[in-house]
């Protein structure tokens, strides 16, 4: 055996403890009782955002980093990863990262967050994520209130303002947070204690409704804060809330497990009395900034410019029901309305077989299934619908994104290829297609916000698509709901964006499949669309998935269908 190296450490976990680990994980959310463990993780139905998870549980349990595009190579098992944790793991040595609460200087706008920026006027302070949690009995304030400072300390994101002087690109910038003196001072409007303990239990939902109503107009993205704690107190005996409000510009959904874990075990580590408990952020999100500007002009990034300029010139725009000047002017919180489908409950199942069988996953049919729709109503061969993915990808740089809260989700062109052929040939050229999407898709934002000009204009010289797609499957990333904050409040949180809110796209559908039943949902604005449109194209979606389904769902894999792309 090899001499020991210097920083080895001799507690390490054996191989087959890992591995027995990875199993159990991968066993609670995404495999079959009748999976092979030995096989590749791609060929068990795990998807990136499995793999996020994995990871996040990996640098939690054994302290070492896993990177996704470790995880996502085609050979990679439960055996090969075990031996690679186990081996990081005899090895791990404290990395050189900077102090907990340390600022960063300006850098540039990520291409969600400058598109973003530059889409909304107005007032941009209202528009947020916001859960309310309900919180054990008999919660410590202070150590709760220290518990947030670590919190806000470890996660870069939560610190955040954007600087705009007109005529120039807009940046952010992080505040540094002290650690040391009462952390009410260091937190000053991140954290508010509201006191509900003399209301009757009768009283107590309108009162906390009420102020969560207030709390979603409490941001300011320019000069801070980005985030805010509510803590309801009810007493000692009895459930109080809490409320997290957090600005777009600094979260995404997939944050929001980062950032309940670190709770949860600064919490209950405080309270056991370890007094060095801290976050183990990933890749701060200024430095994940500053890594994709540099990335969008390297060859590699470049080499992908015809790719993104081809996809861009399908078309991407839907026939409006009331004309408008400006159909995006219109196109506001304030008009928009839903329909929602809802699916037999034996057709999940039928996806997923069939997703399986073609090696794709199963938001891909449903996708393909929306570009069978479009083209229909469009009478066009091939139409862009843009694809909302989670964009940690960790294509770019030294990056390790499972544990860093920030904005990542991406907006990615996908082209639908509809010519003819068999529905199992129409199927393949989309799996190919997403499957070949270079770098996950986040070279696209890059280059078109960030590029050379000749190339960044060319991106940008094409409209983006009228039509938006989110896969979110089965609650895509379950919150880890554990002791300090039991469970999901029953009180409402009022709205999360303000009336005069840009949306992105004319329609938006969002597909889930919670509790094993696929349902769609369709966003549109009734300044632009009818009820009734809109009620006509989610039959037509219908109708595809399901005729879809009846034609591959039992059959073999087209050739070229291989590998599968997340939303």
């Amino acid at each position: 055996a090899d001499a020991p190296h210097p920083g080895d450490d001799p507690a390490a976990p054996a191989v087959e403890d890992v591995r027995a680990r990875l199993e159990a994980w991968l066993g609670d959310t995404v495999l079959t009782p009748e999976a092979d463990l030995s096989a590749p993780l791609l060929d068990l139905g795990v998807d990136s955002l499995d793999l996020i998870r994995t990871a996040r549980r990996v640098e939690a349990a054994f302290g070492v980093r896993v990177q996704l595009r470790e995880l996502a190579v085609p050979a990679m098992t439960t055996a090969r990863l075990a031996e690679l944790v186990a081996e990081r793991a005899a090895r791990r040595r404290t990395a050189d990262t900077a102090p907990p609460g340390a600022g960063h200087g300006p850098v540039a706008l990520t291409p969600p967050q400058e598109q973003a920026w530059e889409e909304q006027s107005g007032d941009r302070g209202h528009w947020n994520q916001a859960l309310l949690f309900t919180t054990r009995s008999g919660l410590d304030g202070e150590l709760f209130a220290e518990a947030v400072r670590r919190l806000v300390a470890g996660h870069a994101s939560l610190r955040l303002t954007v600087v705009a002087p007109p005529a120039r690109r807009p940046r952010q910038q992080v505040a540094a947070v002290a650690l040391d003196g009462p952390p009410g001072a260091a937190l000053g409007p991140v954290l508010d204690t509201v006191d509900i303990s003399e209301l009757a239990d009768a009283d107590l939902p309108a009162a906390i409704t009420l102020r969560c109503a207030v709390e979603q107009r409490a941001l300011d993205p320019g000069a801070g804060p980005v985030v805010r704690f509510v803590r309801f107190d009810a007493g000692p005996t009895r459930p109080g809330r809490l409320l997290i409000v957090v600005h777009q510009l600094a979260f995404d959904m997939v944050s929001w497990s980062v950032l309940l874990e670190d709770l949860e075990e600064l919490y209950t580590a405080l309270e056991a009395g370890r007094t060095d408990a801290r976050c183990a952020e990933g890749t701060p999100y200024p430095e994940w900034a500053r890594a994709l500007t540099e990335h969008a002009r390297t060859p590699e990034a470049e080499a992908e410019a015809e790719w993104w300029t081809d996809v861009v010139r399908t078309p991407a725009t839907v026939p409006l029901d009331h004309t408008a000047d400006d159909p995006r002017a219109v196109n506001t919180a304030r008009t928009a309305a839903t329909h929602r489908e809802e699916f037999p409950p034996e057709l999940t199942a039928r996806l997923d077989a069939a997703a399986r069988a073609h090696r794709a996953h199963p938001g891909d049919l449903v996708l393909h299934a929306l570009g069978e729709a479009l083209a229909g109503w469009l009478d066009e061969p091939a139409v862009r619908v843009d694809v909302l993915r989670h964009g940690r990808e960790e294509a770019v740089g030294d990056s390790h994104l499972a544990r860093t809260t920030g904005w990542f989700t991406t907006t990615v062109p996908v082209r639908l290829d509809l010519a003819p052929g068999t529905a199992a040939e129409r199927l393949a050229r989309t799996v190919g297609h997403l499957a070949a999407l270079p770098g996950g898709g986040v070279g696209f934002g890059a280059l078109s916000r960030h590029g050379r000009p000749r190339i960044s204009a060319a991106l940008r010289a094409a409209p983006p698509s009228d039509v938006s797609f989110d896969f979110e499957g089965d609650d895509a990333d379950a919150l880890p709901l554990r002791t300090v904050l039991p469970d999901v409040a029953p009180e409402p949180i009022g709205d999360i964006t303000a009336p005069h809110w840009t949306r992105p796209h004319l329609i938006e559908v969002i597909a889930t499949t919670d509790d094993d039943v696929l349902r769609a949902e369709w966003w549109y604005s009734t300044a632009l669309h009818d009820g009734a449109t809109v009620r006509h194209l989610a039959a037509r979606h219908r109708a595809a998935l399901t005729a879809l389904l009846d034609a591959v769902g039992h059959g073999t894999a087209a050739p070229g269908a291989a590998g599968a792309a997340d939303s």
